[in-house]
């Protein structure tokens, strides 16, 4: 009876056990198979699909002003600004009329919180991307300076301002036609005034003197323009006779017609110029107010380490000017001194002169020049009209006042 009774529970047991193992067995199949179901995904009978937006390195808020004008603010006084949307067959156009030299108009200008006032991060953008107005005049008018200011604000009332320049403009004058304006980005100074460019609230322009235009659009679009013009000097010794047949192989860059090259030695740094001018070497001018007259003024620094976006001079910053007149000589701003280690010679030509320079390092405090260097230069050329300067150009600062005290207005001079 025992016996029976042992067999019978050992029966039971193997059943159990088998059927448990059985039972381990068919759940795992249930678990291999379970993950299949997700191979296939539920689809409507009319789903269509879903445009992306279109986008720059992945940002899609690129549209500041395109035909609406939800996101649109101005000053109140309509005496001051006023603004109108101009319905047309192909597209809506945007006109603007102010008057800020009024005494009544203590600030004029209007603004865009674009895509719904929401937040926008242009972290990652600001180095490539640009504002870009598309412009015309109205009743035939052409100009090409437009009196406004333009401002990224962020959410915390954080403001980068950039003033209208007209390297801006990409074509000869704003006319009838309709014409392209691109601010850079990178021309805002958002580091300096601790604009949180990762939480951008709007674009905001004020408007000064009088004027009027139309707009087409408002965008952010690539820019792919350097923010600064740049040349290469190469390594090879100068003769400094004003005859610039040694610059035959140089990298000579234009400021509206006139010329310059760039070199260095083992123990200075050349330049080389071509001036145009109807009456040239004008300048009896003394000392620091060589200025006024007939004169070159040359701005770099020596110290490539340096922020290139300040707005003040180091000690390594240099500002030379080069009285062109009869009697020339070399000033140092810095020193407030005439610069007698350096060397200079004119040739005159059939529209004006020919100048070579050449500045010696022990001008300079710890300057040893390697190749590879990239230093921050600025070039301006000035011309006379009797006793006052008729006309200052420059290479990369354009139209900016006030190049001699901001590097951030200079070029590039790289050594090759």
């Amino acid at each position: 009876m025992l016996q029976s009774i042992h067999k019978t529970l050992l029966v039971i047991f193997c059943c159990c056990f088998f059927q448990n193992l059985f039972a381990q067995d068919t759940l795992e199949l249930i678990e291999i198979e379970a993950p299949k179901k997700n191979l296939f995904k539920k689809k409507g009978l009319y789903d269509t699909k879903i445009e992306e937006r279109f986008n720059i390195r992945g940002f899609t808020q690129l549209n500041i002003f395109e035909e609406s004008l939800i996101d649109f603010w101005k000053s109140d006084d309509n005496n001051c600004i006023n603004s109108q949307l101009l319905k047309s067959s192909q597209k809506d156009i945007l006109s603007i009329n102010w008057n800020s030299d009024q005494s009544n108009c203590e600030w004029v200008g209007f603004g865009f919180g674009w895509d719904s006032w929401q937040s926008k991060d242009l972290g990652y953008v600001s180095d490539t991307l640009a504002v870009e107005l598309i412009v015309r005049s109205k009743n035939n008018e052409e100009f090409t300076n437009l009196p406004w200011a333009f401002c990224i604000e962020d959410y915390s009332g954080g403001q980068a301002w950039a003033g209208y320049n007209q390297s801006y403009l990409k074509s000869e004058a704003i006319t009838k036609n309709w014409t392209k304006v691109q601010i850079p980005l990178s021309e805002f100074p958002f580091k300096k005034n601790d604009v949180d460019v990762s939480n951008v609230k709007q674009l905001m322009i004020q408007t000064f003197a009088t004027g009027s235009i139309e707009l087409y659009s408002i965008k952010l679009v690539p820019c792919a323009e350097k923010k600064k013009k740049s040349i290469e000097a190469k390594l090879k010794e100068i003769a400094i006779d004003g005859n610039l047949s040694d610059w035959s192989d140089a990298e000579f860059r234009s400021i509206k017609n006139n010329l310059f090259a760039t070199s260095y030695s083992s123990e200075s740094v050349n330049f080389a110029f071509k001036v145009i001018d109807d009456s040239p070497r004008q300048n009896n001018h003394k000392e620091d107010r060589l200025w006024i007259g007939d004169a070159i003024e040359i701005a770099f620094s020596t110290n490539h380490q340096s922020a290139e976006d300040r707005n003040y001079l180091l000690l390594s910053d240099q500002h030379i000017g080069i009285n062109c007149g009869n009697k020339p000589y070399i000033w140092n701003w810095k020193k407030n001194e005439p610069l007698t280690e350096a060397k200079l010679s004119f040739q005159n030509t059939t529209n004006g002169y020919s100048l070579e320079i050449s500045i010696p390092y022990s001008a300079f405090r710890n300057f040893t020049p390697k190749r590879g260097d990239v230093l921050d230069l600025e070039i301006a050329i000035d011309f006379n009209e009797g006793e006052h300067r008729k006309e200052q150009l420059r290479w990369n600062s354009g139209d900016k006042e006030g190049f001699h005290l901001s590097p951030a207005l200079w070029g590039e001079l790289i050594l090759n």
